[in-house]
Formats: structure tokens, sequence, C-alpha cells
């Protein structure tokens, strides 16, 4: 029920921001800016809390179909997130073939790849890259997104992905987080028999995760 109630706030606030309840003026506007980014915000932080309850209670459960990586997963990910990494000017490629197909769950993939998007555009600098491949190496697949940003250092790869763990770092602080995105994530990516992990590049970070292919 919160769920739903956060989601018609969300949409009602993007309404009135939006003009599709008549004009605004541009003070007005930048207060529904940011309205709607803290409800943006308290929307995601709710489900994270509502998908850290299922997996602490063993309820997990996955069920796969067949899903177009490109196209039913991360293609997704970034129309939805296209606002947000509009403001900061980035480039998303996405060069992840449209033949690949996985046996997976649709809706806990799409909440890895959310999870890894949204944060690759969090932390990414203004005008930077991310990119997303993807390849299958024998009875699996791995995926990769990089974003340009500052490399990790192997003391913050040890707690990246614990519960509540959030790094302490100058892109970090500029950030709100829970530090349950990639604990969440790394739950998924196991359910479904795989592992994850991030590997720091010359100008910023890849996370790489395999899962099963069927």
């Amino acid at each position: 029920e919160l769920k739903g109630i956060l989601a018609s706030a969300v949409m009602n606030a993007y309404a009135v921001r939006d003009g599709y309840l008549g004009m605004i003026n541009f003070k007005q506007r930048k207060a529904l800016d940011s309205v709607a980014r803290n409800l943006d915000y308290l929307d995601a932080t709710v489900k994270k809390f509502l998908n850290l309850g299922r997996i602490e209670r063993g309820e997990l459960s996955v069920h796969k179909t067949a899903l177009n990586l490109k196209k039913d997963v991360f293609d997704i990910s970034i129309n939805s997130l296209a606002a947000t990494s509009a403001k900061k000017r980035l480039t998303i490629s996405n060069e992840i073939s449209p033949d690949l197909v996985i046996q997976a769950d649709s809706d806990l993939m799409q909440i890895v790849a959310n999870n890894l998007v949204s944060n690759a555009i969090k932390y990414s600098p203004d005008a930077g890259q991310i990119r997303i491949t993807a390849r299958p190496i024998d009875s699996k697949v791995e995926i990769e997104v990089y974003n340009d940003s500052t490399p990790i250092t192997e003391e913050q790869k040890a707690r990246l992905f614990q519960k509540f763990s959030r790094l302490d770092s100058p892109e970090t602080k500029k950030v709100k987080g829970t530090g349950l995105g990639l604990y969440i994530t790394k739950q998924i990516v196991e359910r479904h028999g795989g592992d994850i992990r991030v590997e720091p590049r010359a100008q910023g970070n890849s996370f790489v995760f395999e899962i099963e292919r069927n």
C-alpha cells in the first residue's frame, strides 16, 4: 500500500511540475523539482527495504523466463533514468548484442540493472561516459557496467557489497544512499547462480557480474 501511495505522489508531483495541471512559474517549478527528487529518493528507499525484507525472510524466489538482455533489461533501465543522466550530460552506450538471450527472473534482473545503471549515473562526473557490455562465457554470461569515476581502492572493494555499507569518498558524500543497493544486487545475482565484483579501470570502475545462461 505504501508503494502505491508513493508512486501516486511521485506521478502527481511530476504532473504539476511539468505543467499538465496548469502553468507554473520558475520558482514554483524549482520547488517542485526538489519535491520530486525527494519523493523519488523516498520511493527508491522504500523499495530497497522491501526487497531487503524479502531477502532476510528467504522469500527471494527466482522464476526464470527467456529475456533479451539488451531490450528487455538494460534498455528499460537506461530509458527510465534518461532524465537523470541528461541533467549530467552523460553518454550511455548499451553495447550488448541485440541477440543475446538469457534465462532469468525478469523483475529481479530489472532491479540489478536499475541499481547498477543508477549507481553509474550517480557517481559519474558531468559529461562522463557509461558503457554496458556483455559476452557469453561457456554456460554463463558476463555483463559489465562501466562508468567514469575515481578508481576504487582495494580496501574499498572489501566493503562494497556489505549491507548498509557506504564508501567514504568525495563522490559518495555528494549522493544520498542507503547502502543497500549493491547488497541486494549481490543477493539477486547469487540467486541466479552467479557472482559480482568491481574492477577499477584507469579512469573509472566496472561492475562485472556473471549469471548462468539457463
